[in-house]
């Protein structure tokens, strides 16, 4: 499965958790926002940027994405923090275990990743990282 696939996947998968919770989920028609999906949690709508969990072999963690990446008419790719105005939540999604992380954008905004346990927090984590276990809805 390539890149593309694996993000399709998370986002419907995002798309079904928010469904099987009793929200309304829309997909914007164009793919030029900072978010995949908009979902109604009860009358407030927020605009959900969805990424897919990946294991990091040079890290030997799981990792997810806190930037957007563009590739420029030079052929360079150029990597992009979020900011403010990206997007509401983030969720991302972890295939394997069916992990899912429910995170403001108040706590992603202005880094490049985040370390997740979707297979269960190590005894050797270093305690002074924050924890985004508090944010596993799933």
């Amino acid at each position: 499965m390539n890149k593309h696939q694996r993000g399709t996947v998370s986002e419907l998968l995002s798309a079904k958790y928010f469904v099987e919770q009793g929200h309304t989920v829309s997909k914007p028609i164009t793919d030029f926002g900072e978010y995949d999906l908009v979902v109604d949690f009860n009358g407030t709508l927020e605009r959900v940027q969805v990424k897919t969990i990946y294991w990091d072999k040079s890290k030997e963690r799981y990792l997810i994405s806190c930037v957007t990446s563009h590739i420029r008419g030079n052929g360079r790719r150029v990597n992009k923090k979020y900011d403010k105005h990206s997007f509401d939540s983030l969720c991302a999604v972890e295939e394997e275990t069916g992990a899912i992380y429910l995170i403001s954008n108040s706590l992603v905004r202005n880094r490049r990743s985040i370390t997740v346990y979707p297979k269960g927090k190590p005894d050797t984590v270093n305690k002074r990282h924050m924890d985004f276990e508090q944010n596993r809805v799933q």
